[in-house]
Order: structure tokens, then sequence, then C-alpha cells
């Protein structure tokens, strides 16, 4: 579910993953998969975290993770 419908993308400069962020309501966390390419063009999950409300809005407000666009 977190990669299927991230409600934030990022890209991490470090190493050039991908990063998917849900937030899940009922538990009041967010969950970050970083997700990286290998050179056979394979995706593979880097690390799973949480991460705490206020370290995501920073990241939001430093443009580090973009919202994602809901179909409707």
């Amino acid at each position: 579910e977190i990669i299927e419908r991230p409600d934030y993308v990022g890209l991490n400069s470090k190493d050039n993953s991908i990063e998917y962020v849900k937030e899940f309501i009922e538990a009041n966390s967010f969950v970050k998969v970083a997700v990286r390419i290998s050179t056979k063009g394979k995706y593979f999950a880097r690390s799973i975290y949480t991460l705490n409300n206020n370290r995501v809005k920073n990241f939001i407000e430093n443009n580090s993770l973009k919202a994602v666009d809901k179909p409707e």
C-alpha cells in the first residue's frame, strides 16, 4: 500500500533512492519506504521506518517530499 498509494514521494540526493511516504491516520504516524533501482532495473526496498510528524512537515516545507495527486 505504501508504494502503490503513497501520500508523498521524494528523491534522496545522497544515494538516488526514491522515497515513498504514507501517513497512517489511525496510528498518527508516517511510514517511509526508500526504494532503490538496481543496475539491472529491478526495484528493491532499501529501508522502511517510521518518521515523526515534525520531520515529515520539515521535509515537505523544504520540498524534499512532494504530495502525490490522488485520483478522484
